[in-house]
């Protein structure tokens, strides 16, 4: 009985005195759910506050920065005449968190055109340009008052893809959606 209640007051004051591990953890949040998390030894690819892509392996992860092995992909020619890539080291950069503005999607992440804009931002022009290479044809006044609503329409639809295109850009921006975390 005494050892029981030995083992639990020194439990007890061998708890009070520990601190849970904390700062290992870079995790990328989507409205605060994490949707990728980075430790030490991965693979890392984000947009600097200066507006460079940095790609690298992180070295360590603390409470509010990071470090990170640079390296750079780069398009070099063989002997053989051929085209390769070759790893450019460019060494060790430690930043603060803050200080990261946007992170790349992963690889194999699917672009549509139905979601970034591109179909509309091509329909668009075609369709006011097939109006206009029609009335020209017929002979009709290409800014009649029938012509006018289609030619603005492949305006609008033009805008619209831009607009798209905007909102759903090829990378995570860290502002409203998208925040870094330490945990």
């Amino acid at each position: 009985m005494n050892k029981i209640i030995l083992f639990v007051i020194i439990g007890c004051l061998g708890s009070t005195c520990l601190n849970a591990q904390g700062g290992k953890l870079l995790a990328l949040k989507d409205r605060n759910i994490i949707v990728h998390s980075y430790t030490s030894g991965s693979y890392i690819n984000f947009e600097f506050s200066n507006h460079q892509w940095v790609t690298g392996y992180i070295d360590w992860v603390k409470t509010d920065s990071i470090q990170i092995n640079q390296f750079a992909l780069q398009q070099v020619m063989t002997p053989y005449g051929t085209w390769g890539e070759d790893t450019l080291k460019l060494g060790r950069i430690t930043i603060h968190i803050n200080e990261i503005i946007a992170f790349a999607q992963e690889k194999g992440h699917y672009t549509s055109v139905f979601t970034n804009g591109g179909l509309l931002k091509v329909a668009g022009p075609l369709y006011a340009g097939l109006n206009i290479t029609n009335s020209l044809l017929r002979k009709d006044p290409v800014f009649s008052n029938r012509n006018i609503p289609q030619i603005a329409g492949g305006v609008v639809a033009w805008l619209l893809g831009k607009w798209q295109a905007k909102a759903n850009p090829n990378y995570r921006p860290i502002g409203k959606r998208f925040s870094v975390e330490v945990i």
